[in-house]
């Protein structure tokens, strides 16, 4: 990395491609949780959402693990990122 130019130079297509199927997939995972986090907490999956998990109800465990599960997915893109 002593070359300042090779920064500059553009990434080969196969690399291009496979960072950006990484980023849009981790960023899928993340929405499709959300959103399924959301249409747990929804009147009409109010059964689903009062389901006991691990002593809680399954919408409100869902909820708390949107924040867990959205840092452990950055951890992830930063190493990828490397």
């Amino acid at each position: 990395m002593n070359n300042p130019r090779a920064a500059s130079v553009p990434q080969a297509p196969a690399t291009m491609r496979r960072k950006v199927l990484v980023n849009f997939g981790l960023f899928a995972v993340f929405f499709l949780f959300y959103l399924g986090a959301a249409v747990i907490q929804t009147p009409a999956c109010r059964s689903v959402a009062e389901l006991p998990v691990l002593g809680m109800p399954l919408g409100l465990l869902v909820s708390l693990a949107v924040f867990p599960v959205s840092w452990i997915i950055m951890i992830i893109w930063f190493f990828k990122a490397r």
